[in-house]
């Protein structure tokens, strides 16, 4: 036989080597590694989301206490009044102009994008030039604009509270004419202790006044002299936290703890409750008494 035919005859018959691959239950194996690790990482990353949220959130809050406390000082210690919705720009109702910013058939972006126009836009927005920037009126949380447009619920998130300013008649008549709010900085006893701004929710469409609850001086219950029921509730936009700026200028998270008032938060945060929230008594509770001061206010 000629050699160079048989070196290729030999070269057929030499066993081939096999590439190497995974079989299907080492891919099986894989995958359900890989799902156990994405269980174990998105719960961390949705904290982590709702986190950057909350900080967001606290810091608008910040600007919002330092332009009230900055105004202050520019107007003989007045603090803004509640005649403007939120302390920051005339609302519609009060010019007398027809909403336009969250119409039917009009996309969120459009929406947003109208709202901070009109506030732009608007003759008159006394903390305007102290936090010129709109967008401090919004928790990136808030998804109320995108969620449910042309239904009343508005992009801005924030209102002043009630014992800043506010007015009297929007309380209980046990409260009503007996200095219930404070007009002047200098007033506030506690500052580091008081609401100036909190997160709040309206159904007209945009927060038209101030963040109140139904105050009642004469009756006492857990353990304080006073009481209160909830007329506002408060929205829980970034997971079972809510946000705080106080009278002097900082701000403070809260990590709300009763199950019923979370769980009003939460609908609260998605325009989908009314403001009748329960009355719990507890941390919760204690926590929004401390808070919601005025000259008549008691421990």
């Amino acid at each position: 036989m000629n050699k160079h035919i048989q070196y290729n005859v030999d070269f057929l018959k030499a066993p081939r080597t096999k590439t190497p691959a995974f079989t299907l239950i080492e891919l099986l194996v894989v995958i359900a590694i890989i799902a156990i690790l994405a269980a174990m990482l998105l719960p961390a990353l949705s904290r982590a989301k709702l986190k950057a949220t909350q900080a967001n959130c606290l810091s608008n809050q910040r600007q919002l206490a330092l332009a009230l406390t900055m105004y202050a000082i520019d107007y003989n210690d007045y603090i803004i009044a509640n005649a403007q919705g939120d302390g920051y720009w005339h609302s519609p109702l009060e010019l007398g102009q027809t909403q336009t910013w969250n119409q039917p058939g009009q996309s969120s972006e459009d929406s947003m994008m109208a709202f901070i126009n009109w506030v732009k836009a608007t003759a008159n927005n006394p903390l305007f030039p102290y936090a010129p920037n709109v967008s401090v009126l919004h928790c990136p949380g808030d998804v109320r604009f995108k969620n449910m447009p042309g239904n009343g619920w508005a992009y801005d998130s924030y209102a002043k509270v009630n014992g800043m300013n506010g007015n009297p008649a929007a309380v209980s008549a046990s409260y009503v004419g007996q200095g219930s709010t404070y007009t002047k900085l200098s007033q506030v006893q506690s500052p580091t202790l008081t609401f100036a701004f909190r997160e709040d929710v309206d159904s007209r469409g945009y927060n038209y006044g101030t963040w109140v609850v139904n105050w009642n001086l004469n009756t006492p219950a857990a353990g304080h002299s006073q009481s209160f029921t909830f007329t506002d509730g408060c929205p829980l936009y970034h997971g079972n936290v809510s946000t705080a700026g106080f009278a002097d200028g900082h701000v403070e998270p809260h990590k709300w703890v009763e199950a019923k008032l979370i769980s009003a938060g939460k609908e609260l945060a998605l325009g989908i409750s009314s403001f009748a929230w329960p009355t719990v008594y507890g941390s919760d509770y204690n926590y929004i008494y401390d808070g919601y001061r005025c000259p008549t206010w008691a421990p």
